[in-house]
């Protein structure tokens, strides 16, 4: 079996239990499965072109129902190569199951935890859409349809696409296209929002100042914060890792990874693989998914720290497997749209993200804009010190959903 079909069965299997093992009503594994398939392929792409010193933190989920909008419009070899990259076949109903799926992923049962995703379609003025794309839009993906004026007022366009995009946020990411890149080509922009406010289990009590080693090897201080506890927790010869919990129950959490140097941490993000996200509970070799590793009493020294990702992802997209959909020769969305050739032009992702001893806030926004073409160490006194690049995932233990996943490699100091 191979590690992706493995990976699609361990996800599936974790989709039907909760967090304690019990089995619950299961989650579509294709879309969980999908999205930490899409952080694997990827992540190694834009990590490969970011700079040493450069945050790198994106979400699967936010990428992949973007995408996702696209890949409903999409027909012939475009629609086969934007699905193997969210991991879904050509005929999935991954993408029909996406409503119902953030449903339950936003149902958190929780007061110390909020979590919104939302989607939008944002149509030329004039554009001969096809009934039912919006129909399987807003079916699929809850997306409401909106008409704007790209070619007469593209100012205007701009301002309510972004608008949206900071509501959807709570005000973390306030824009996301800009006028100059909207004209009377454009067709369309298909956008996705999500944010996540949560409350640690126990929050953190003591800081210090300590000082960090950054991405390029320069070192700032920077407000650390600390804490002793039960946590699930891993060491090895390669690093540290270690789960901090939110809310009442546990159900989502962070997961941080602490690589023993620098060339480990380029090694790990360069060989990630979906299956990395979830073969640890059924006992196998896992770098992202502590869920099999005993808790004990550890001392953690996190900083107190705010990051930002903002980047287009079109070059690791081509890289990725799909370089017909930005191709404005071979494209194929004839099912958005009769009459004009469309092509996807360009991919714009960003992420916000904030850890303080309360807590973590993150968001995250996905823009596709369519245009017209034509062995283990067990220490006596363990301790995890994150003064030094680090790889952290935020997600849901229920569904197994990696929320986020990156590096964090320059944390900006929180007053």
């Amino acid at each position: 079996m191979s590690a992706r079909d493995d990976g699609r069965r361990v996800a599936s299997e974790r989709a039907a239990a909760g967090p304690g093992g019990v089995a619950e009503a299961a989650t579509p594994h294709d879309l969980t499965f999908g999205a930490a398939h899409m952080a694997a392929t990827v992540y190694p792409k834009l990590s490969a072109a970011a700079g040493s010193n450069a945050n790198l933190f994106v979400s699967p989920v936010s990428l992949s129902q973007g995408l996702g909008l696209a890949f409903i419009g999409a027909r012939g070899e475009t629609r086969a190569e934007i699905g193997r990259v969210l991991g879904w076949s050509p005929v999935s109903n991954a993408a029909a199951l996406t409503r119902a799926y953030n449903a339950q992923l936003t149902d958190t049962g929780d007061a110390d935890i909020a979590l919104g995703i939302a989607n939008a379609l944002w149509l030329a003025k004039g554009l001969p859409v096809r009934g039912e794309y919006v129909a399987e839009a807003r079916s699929a993906f809850g997306s409401v349809p909106e008409t704007v004026d790209y070619a007469r007022d593209p100012g205007g366009a701009a301002a309510r696409i972004n608008g949206w995009v900071s509501r959807e946020t709570k005000g973390q990411i306030t824009e996301i296209v800009s006028a100059s890149g909207l004209n009377a080509d454009t067709a369309a922009v298909l956008t996705n929002a999500l944010h996540f406010k949560a409350k640690w289990t126990t929050p953190f009590e003591d800081t210090e100042t300590r000082t960090v080693t950054r991405g390029d090897g320069s070192r700032a201080p920077i407000t650390m914060m600390k804490r002793t506890g039960r946590f699930q927790y891993r060491e090895t010869r390669e690093g540290q890792a270690i789960t901090l919990p939110y809310g009442r129950d546990g159900r989502f959490i962070m997961e941080l990874f602490l690589p023993r140097d620098t060339a480990t941490l380029r090694r790990w993000e360069r060989e990630v693989r979906g299956v990395d996200f979830f073969a640890g509970e059924q006992g196998g070799t896992s770098r992202f998914d502590l869920s099999a590793e005993p808790e004990r009493d550890v001392r953690v020294i996190l900083p107190r720290f705010e990051a930002r990702f903002d980047e287009s992802v079109k070059a690791a997209l081509i890289a990725a497997g799909m370089p017909s959909a930005l191709d404005r020769a071979r494209a194929d969305f004839s099912g958005i749209a009769s009459g004009p050739r469309l092509a996807i032009d360009d991919v714009a992702h960003a992420t916000f993200l904030r850890v303080d001893e309360e807590g973590t806030e993150a968001a995250a926004v996905t823009a596709v804009k369519i245009v017209v073409t034509a062995a283990r160490i067990e220490p006596k006194v363990p301790e995890i010190v994150f003064d030094r690049p680090f790889l952290a995932t935020l997600r849901d233990r229920k569904s197994g959903a990696v929320l986020f996943f990156g590096r964090i490699a320059d944390p900006e100091a929180v007053q």
